[in-house]
């Protein structure tokens, strides 16, 4: 009764724009951190955490209109991923849990957003849990690898041996899961949280062993009214189901709308005739950002041979900061779209940091992606002699 009333308590305590999320788990040890995430474009964004204290944790801010945000862990146990948790002014949130896995959780509100949330997760409950529980075994053995025993080879090659095998039971039970959700997506709504999952399901369509429900994205995308399509996410996904066409070595380079951080429209051919050297990267990509020393030696290095074209896939506003607060020179464009569409998929970028080296004929001479200590400057000299 008391809790009862607590909850009763805090719903009434809400200012009028602030929201509250309040969160009770069980079987889930004090001192574990919960973080509460925003996501900006292809960055998730740390918003505030809160340290599990009588298997309870809150969180509380300001905020003006109805928005997505994202629950995780990185403690011990967690599957290493997120809970999609709506928040919308004056509004009260509760969280509710048996275990680490945090998509199994509860969440009630009255935000209608969601409570259509709520019904795309109880699609597939029962296969929803077991993956959980694949993610978190398989996030540990991450953990073990690169924190416990960083740069143990015998160890890593376990590990990974581990990593495969469970992500054998995983993809059957993803894939399930999305069966499920798109069945329900056949009569269900269309709403924003409808669009968010189409959304995702258009974005693995290139992935062919993972997302092998093509005609079925297809069919759900002519739920859609034109209007909707227009929307950012709409062209989004348009742009995921009908792609560009594809490019690999020795193809014609191509060319699109790029535009610095002034707004100035730019194209690749302005540098035909030299060699051009296309770097795909974001500010939240790890090895992107550990890159950039060794790209500035390049460039220095081949400056009468080579111009290189940074194109940051990160949201106009944290590239622009990003570039500025830490002296970043040259040629930094971005395409200012949603999600690798545009020059991203038609030079098929899947991961990055990922390179394209366009030979002064306009051809394309290597694609290759990844970084480690060298590898960039072994891989242009190899190129460019």
């Amino acid at each position: 009764m008391t809790m009862i009333n607590c909850s009763i308590q805090k719903r009434r305590n809400i200012p009028a724009n602030e929201y509250f999320i309040y969160g009770k788990l069980k079987n889930v040890p004090d001192s574990v951190v919960i973080g509460l995430y925003v996501s900006e474009g292809n960055i998730i964004k740390l918003l505030s955490q809160d340290t599990l204290t009588n298997g309870e944790f809150s969180f509380r801010d300001t905020i003006s209109d109805t928005q997505q945000l994202l629950l995780m862990s990185k403690s011990k146990g967690f599957p290493g991923v997120w809970l999609n948790v709506w928040v919308a002014p004056g509004k009260y949130v509760e969280v509710s849990g048996q275990d680490k896995l945090l998509r199994t959780w509860t969440i009630e509100s009255d935000i209608p957003e969601q409570l259509e949330e709520n019904r795309f997760m109880g699609c597939a409950m029962t296969q929803q849990r077991e993956l959980m529980q694949h993610l978190a075994a398989s996030y540990d053995w991450q953990r073990m690898m690169f924190i416990d025993h960083p740069g143990d080879e015998e160890f890593a090659k376990k590990a990974w041996a581990k990593i495969d095998s469970i992500r054998k039971l995983e993809n059957p039970l993803q894939k399930e899961i999305w069966k499920k959700e798109m069945e329900y997506m056949k009569s269900a709504p269309v709403s924003r949280v409808w669009i968010n999952n189409l959304l995702l399901y258009a974005s693995m369509m290139k992935y062919e062993n993972i997302m092998p429900y093509k005609d079925e994205v297809k069919e759900l995308y002519t739920r859609m009214s034109d209007e909707e399509k227009q929307t950012p996410a709409g062209q989004e996904i348009t742009q995921y189901i009908y792609p560009p066409v594809t490019v690999g070595v020795g193809d014609e380079m191509v060319d699109g709308d790029l535009y610095d951080s002034a707004g100035v429209l730019h194209h690749l051919a302005e540098f035909k005739g030299n060699y051009i050297l296309l770097d795909f990267w974001s500010s939240g990509c790890g090895p992107c950002v550990q890159s950039i020393p060794e790209m500035k030696k390049i460039v220095a290095m081949y400056k009468d041979k080579l111009i290189v074209v940074s194109i940051s896939e990160d949201p106009k506003d944290n590239w622009k900061e990003y570039i500025k607060n830490n002296g970043m020179e040259g040629n930094q464009w971005n395409e200012l779209r949603r999600g690798r569409t545009g020059l991203a998929a038609s030079y098929q970028v899947n991961g990055i940091p990922y390179y394209v080296l366009i030979a002064p004929d306009g051809k394309i001479q290597d694609v290759w992606s990844g970084y480690g200590e060298g590898s960039l400057l072994n891989k242009v000299k190899r190129n460019i002699k």
